[in-house]
Parts: structure tokens; sequence; C-alpha cells
């Protein structure tokens, strides 16, 4: 479903917003996702402009909240005249562009911001590596975000598994935490990482 169109003489591949509504439509659910337009107005420093600020929400399970903001603009088209063709296409290109750049710190449409040396190393990497299960897959997720926490974060998350599990010992692989648990530590490894709280509608 990919797209190109010219911008100052160069050719760029873009996709459009409906294919990236579809896309998390059906990879995070209609239910679990909405978008949230905090800005869209023409620019104060170039009136010619208009200028566009989303922010997406998504949950998971309706217990984990996790947000991406995107900013889009949209230059003013004018006729022959200089009188402005239709303002209210340039707000909503603006707000389309601002919900695709959202989207795609998501992972949609990512590849289309990323080198042709960086997608082929990562094939290679990939064709040469043993794969993981879910379980294991979900561990390494959980330890490479752990590993970049500071103080804070690594005290929240002590502090979550304290108030949940008390003295049990912490698991050091994938081996000896069973799923429940791993989905625990995850939630709350990304809530320490964006600075939020678990919610729990049980």
């Amino acid at each position: 479903m990919e797209k190109t169109i010219n911008k100052g003489g160069v050719n760029l591949t873009y996709i459009p917003v409906s294919e990236v509504i579809n896309r998390l439509n059906k990879v995070l659910g209609v239910a679990n996702w909405s978008f949230r337009i905090l800005l869209c107005q023409r620019d104060a420093t170039d009136p010619e402009f208009v200028v566009a600020h989303v922010r997406i929400d998504w949950s998971m399970d309706n217990k984990l909240g996790v947000s991406r903001d995107g900013f889009g603009g949209q230059k003013i088209k004018r006729n022959k005249q200089g009188a402005i063709v239709d303002l209210g296409d340039e707000f909503k290109g603006a707000i389309s562009d601002a919900l695709k750049k959202a989207a795609q710190s998501f992972g949609v449409g990512l590849y289309l911001a990323r080198s042709d040396d960086a997608m082929e190393m990562e094939q290679v990497i990939d064709a040469s590596s043993t794969p993981l299960s879910e379980h294991e897959q979900k561990w390494e997720n959980f330890k490479g975000m752990s590993r970049s926490f500071n103080k804070t974060q690594k005290d929240k998350l002590s502090s979550a598994w304290l108030q949940t599990y008390g003295n049990k010992p912490k698991p050091t692989s994938a081996s000896d935490v069973d799923n429940e648990t791993l989905d625990f530590l995850l939630a709350e490894a990304v809530a320490a990482s964006f600075g939020g709280t678990v919610v729990s509608n049980s």
C-alpha cells in the first residue's frame, strides 16, 4: 500500500493514513487504542503552515497504558489569485501526518525511516540467531528494559516486587519464572520506564 510523492525534487515513499489506522486496528485491537489531537493550528512563526500534535494512547487488557506523540505539518495551498484553496484539508493533512509519526514509534511503517544497511544487518543477525520461545522473548524484553534503568526506576521495580511477592527470590533466568510472574515483571518494567503506574480493574 506504499505511495510515492515528490517533495523538493526527491521521491519519498509513504503509507496512507487509512492503512496506518487499519494496521493499528489489526495489531493493537480497535478497542485498545485511541488518539487525541493536542494541538492543530496555523504555525505562529510561519502562518503558511498548519502544524499538529497528536498522541496515541494504547492499553493492554485495560491494565497498562502506553502513549506515543507525533508532530506533523502541512503547507497551505493557494490558488492563482492567492486565496486559500481549502484550509480544512490542510488541518486534516497535518493531523494525518502527526498520527502517522506517532504510529511509527509503535513500529508502523518504521522501515521507511530506516536505512537499507541497518535492515540488511538486522536480517543477517536474525537469520543466524536461534529463535526464542515466546516465554524466553518476554524474559529478554524484561531484562533489556531493566538493564537500562536508573536507581529510581530500579527502586520502583523492587518496591512493586516486594509488595506483590514479599521476600520471594527474584528470578534470574527465563527457566525459573512462570508466565504470570513474568507478565507482572514486564508490566511493572514498562510502567517504570514511562514513570507510570500499572492499573488493574480487578
